[in-house]
């Protein structure tokens, strides 16, 4: 398990031999239980957190064309708690026949590192299968708040150190990662409160009861457009096309604070290499229609629909990056 290595160095190179291990035994598994009728019913989509968030919105528009590109119905199952960590165990004690899919996102990947004895290991328990989409992350402030960039909320939050508090949905989550390095790099102290999901995260910073949070674009963008929420700066590289007028956090002069929040498929491992592929050709086909395309991109998400190797890579870079940060700040689990 990861969690049994103190060296962050070492616990590292663990993860990368995992992730070797893991691209290399997609060719091994399930040649003895190819299942040439998959599917034959309904696939589950697990996705650990409460309706409304960016991975339930964005998990639902696919499971909505799966039935086209498949042959059969997807179900969303939401699974909440834990920072994703109560669906990922499901998915990882589920059978590895391609019928329960777990929708991952970033806390999973590091859980082990703030989760002392978790049951599962998302390298050793799973097998990837496809890339699905990044989705850019906002920091924004209640219009109560009296800042209108992000200059002069670093300057009100140094004036009023510790007075202010973030909201997040959960710990080791994109949002609460991406404010505490946004924390480190600014010099300021923002009290976290996390909680369960997007949703509710957001629901009180609208009602005021945060003052700012950086959480993902699509839950927020409604916010934005109503005036319930004021919009300082996105955390990608480029502006974000659906909210085109507002600025960077490399534009305000953070350029390392936080990053796009992601989302992938996963599935048991030792589930079979044809049944894998199958499930792979679904979601690219899904993602790629344009309805669906069209939709996501509007609610501010970037479909990538890249296969298992390039996820892997992907994951390989995001746990080198994010356990510095967390190593640094001490965030634990909730």
């Amino acid at each position: 398990m990861i969690d049994k290595h103190d060296n962050a160095t070492e616990g590292i190179v663990h993860i990368l031999v995992r992730c070797a291990a893991m691209v290399a035994c997609l060719g091994a598994y399930g040649v003895a239980q190819a299942q040439p009728d998959f599917p034959s019913r309904p696939i589950r989509l697990v996705i650990g957190f409460a309706p409304g968030g960016p991975s339930d919105i964005i998990g639902r528009a696919i499971a909505l064309k799966m039935p086209q590109v498949i042959g059969q119905p997807m179900i969303v199952d939401n699974r909440a708690g834990a920072n994703g960590i109560v669906g990922a165990e499901l998915v990882a004690k589920a059978p590895p026949d391609g019928y329960t899919v777990y929708f991952a996102t970033t806390g999973v990947l590091l859980s082990p590192i703030i989760v002392p004895g978790m049951s599962f290991n998302l390298f050793r328990d799973f097998e990837p299968v496809t890339f699905a989409a990044t989705v850019p992350m906002l920091l924004a402030v209640h219009p109560s708040l009296p800042v209108k960039n992000v200059k002069e909320l670093v300057a009100l939050a140094k004036a009023r150190p510790g007075q202010l508090a973030y909201s997040s949905s959960g710990n080791a989550s994109m949002g609460n990662l991406s404010m505490e390095s946004f924390k480190l790099a600014a010099g300021i102290n923002i009290l976290h409160v996390p909680y369960k999901g997007a949703a509710q995260s957001v629901t009180d910073l609208v009602g005021g009861h945060v003052q700012t949070a950086i959480l993902a674009v699509p839950p927020l963008l409604p916010q934005v457009k109503a005036g319930r929420v004021r919009a300082l700066a996105v955390t990608t590289v480029k502006r974000s096309p659906a909210l085109p007028d507002v600025p960077t956090m490399a534009e305000v002069g953070f350029p390392n604070a936080g990053s796009d929040n992601w989302l992938g498929a996963l599935v048991p491992a030792k589930t079979p290499k044809d049944v894998i592929g199958k499930l792979h050709a679904a979601f690219v086909k899904a993602l790629n229609a344009p309805e669906t395309r069209e939709y996501l991109t509007a609610q501010g998400a970037d479909v990538i629909a890249a296969p298992p190797e390039q996820f892997v890579a992907f994951l390989q870079q995001e746990f080198a990056k994010w356990e510095k940060v967390i190593r640094a700040t001490k965030i634990r689990a909730d």
